[in-house]
């Protein structure tokens, strides 16, 4: 009658250990699918590079050497500088959310510092490759950087 206690006891504990272990996993598992792929993550490569003023192309640029890296809610990114330009870089978080990226950048580029370091982007993203274009006016000129990558991390 002890031995047969015993026995009951352990097969108790065993089943209770392997019960948690089911558990565990499950939620596990279950969280990993709940859990919403942000199409942004990941490595993307610049692949054109386009400068308007007033509609007007001033620019084209495929040779231009850029990345930018989106990971768990932050971003990095870089330019290779060309012998005429200066370095440019800049690092920070980001959120997407409705064909939109907000940059905000906790460090960057000497001459990229300002008041005002959070970049709202509208991009449109098809699959492995998204457009950016950045807006901006100076002297009653309307201009765009216009930005097409592609994901290098498939």
């Amino acid at each position: 009658m002890k031995y047969l206690h015993l026995f009951f006891k352990r097969i108790s504990v065993l089943i209770l250990f392997l019960l948690s272990i089911f558990i565990f996993t499950f939620e596990s598992c279950e969280s990993k699918q709940n859990k919403k792929l942000d199409p942004m993550e990941g490595v993307w490569e610049l692949t054109h590079f386009y400068h308007t003023a007033n509609g007007d192309t001033l620019i084209i640029d495929t040779k231009k050497t850029q990345h930018k890296i989106y990971l768990d809610g932050f971003v990095i990114w870089n330019v290779s500088p060309t012998s005429k330009t200066d370095e440019w870089h800049g690092f920070g978080t980001y959120s997407f959310s409705n064909d939109t990226i907000t940059e905000k950048l906790t460090s960057m580029s000497n001459s990229m510092k300002s008041d005002n370091n959070t970049y709202i982007i509208p991009i449109e993203l098809k699959k492995n490759i998204y457009k950016q274009i950045n807006t901006y006016t100076a002297n009653d000129t309307l201009y765009q950087n216009i930005e097409v990558y592609k994901k290098i991390n498939q």
